[in-house]
């Protein structure tokens, strides 16, 4: 199937026709949220998610990730795309955020039904052990990220546009630089 892919050139998001490695493929093995069928990125059970150890942040929304025991179809090093967001149009504070909250910590991941970007990427969402906090979730309510409008479909695509919103009502984060613009 041909889908319209995002391509970021100087701060501009265009979409491209392409089609998606993984799309349609069984991540066999990994917690799927889509199969799940939850309400809510919080809804997630953290004790079926992939454990990996985050040792490097590449660039906005991209982490490296080191996986002692891969299953079928991972490599031990992965890069790892944060799925449904896009933290292109703020991307100091969203850098900093992940380099504070996740470089270098073991993290949990959660799978939804396309596992691998256009890149080759994984797309998952990122879950803290400690307390189950989806880091995608957060960058978006924080005003971090916007919410990925693309044509990649995801689960919780109504709590982070729902959360966006709100962060836009209360002029957080990008929404705040946006508004002293005006």
């Amino acid at each position: 199937m041909c889908r319209l892919l995002p391509f970021v050139l100087g701060g501009l998001l265009f979409l491209i026709p392409g089609r998606l490695h993984g799309e349609g493929e069984n991540v066999q093995g990994l917690y799927r949220v889509d199969l799940v069928g939850i309400g809510s990125c919080y809804d997630a059970d953290l004790s079926l998610m992939l454990s990996g150890h985050i040792f490097a942040y590449l660039e906005a929304g991209s982490l490296e990730m080191y996986f002692p025991r891969p299953p079928a179809g991972m490599r031990v090093r992965e890069r790892v795309q944060l799925l449904g967001v896009l933290t292109a149009d703020f991307p100091a504070p969203a850098s900093r955020y992940l380099l504070r909250t996740v470089v270098g910590r073991n993290v949990l991941l959660a799978f939804d039904s396309i596992a691998r970007s256009a890149s080759g990427a994984l797309l998952a969402y990122v879950y803290l052990p400690e307390d189950g906090t989806c880091v995608n979730l957060t960058l978006v309510r924080d005003g971090y990220a916007r919410v990925a409008s693309v044509e990649i479909p995801f689960q919780f695509r109504g709590e982070f546009a729902t959360d966006e919103r709100q962060a836009r009502e209360d002029h957080k984060g990008l929404w705040e630089k946006q508004l002293s613009r005006q």
